[in-house]
């Protein structure tokens, strides 16, 4: 199984507590939920590079790794440029980008995203988009067409496009609607195993990776969720491991 959706770290967001956990802690947490590999990233602490040599000196240990660096809009200032020339110069270790327009406080689709989103297609990365019910900055809408723009990276949206069934759904009959074959979805954060559900036998199963947003949530509960659901074992293979696999590529070595 793999979890597409995992931050390694301590949060700054006041809403989070001071949460975090080492990727010790994280990969002791996966493995005795049953789950073999993950798509990690920092927290709001955008610590690129702290976590990608822990990650690398782990990389051994026989759990698969993918690495993504949390990237912020370069008219923010200096930070976001950093950003972005450190990707660059660590771009073979690196599977793809995490974007937060909440907490970046600007759409995916503005400015200030654009460089990540041109050094994202012109690599071929994921990049994951944190979509969420701050609609008018975190709204799937953006995120699909920011996908749109960028045909040749791979968007990940995380939250399921919103972590409400409108939300969720809404993205789900976007993505059919206007026939976009980028956009994939993680399930961390959406309560209502039913709209997965609903969505997959509107868009396919294809579309769909489990992701649980640790350390703010537990792997087993998205695990959980997607066992539950009326699926087919071939639909429920595809959503815990085979579609994370065909999506990310290599883990790091």
């Amino acid at each position: 199984m793999i979890d597409a959706h995992v931050h390694v770290g301590q949060w700054s967001h006041t809403d989070f507590l001071g949460r975090g956990a080492s990727l010790d802690e994280t990969l002791a947490v996966m493995d005795g939920a049953g789950v073999s590999g993950a798509a990690i990233m920092p927290t709001d602490r955008c610590d690129n590079a702290g976590l990608l040599a822990e990650a690398s000196a782990a990389a051994g240990r026989g759990f698969a790794l993918w690495f993504f660096a949390w990237v912020r809009p370069v008219d923010g200032g200096e930070p976001g440029r950093a950003d972005l020339d450190w990707v660059e110069a660590n771009r073979d270790r690196v599977t793809g980008l995490k974007i937060h327009p909440s907490l970046s406080r600007q759409r995916v689709t503005g400015e200030g995203f654009a460089p990540a989103l041109e050094l994202a297609e012109a690599r071929g990365m994921v990049v994951v988009v944190h979509c969420g019910r701050w609609q008018e900055m975190a709204s799937y809408r953006f995120a699909i067409e920011a996908a749109r723009r960028h045909p040749r990276a791979r968007f990940l949206l995380a939250h399921a496009g919103g972590d409400t069934p409108p939300l969720a759904t809404g993205a789900a009959e976007m993505v059919r609607a206007e026939g976009v074959d980028n956009v994939w979805f993680d399930l961390a954060g959406l309560r209502e195993h039913w709209v997965i559900e609903r969505n997959v036998a509107l868009i396919g199963a294809d579309r769909y990776l489990m992701g649980s947003d640790f350390n703010l949530a537990h792997p087993l509960m998205y695990i959980g969720q997607v066992r539950g659901m009326r699926l087919t074992d071939d639909q429920r293979q595809r959503i815990l491991s085979d579609n994370a696999l065909g999506l990310l590529g290599e883990a790091l070595r």
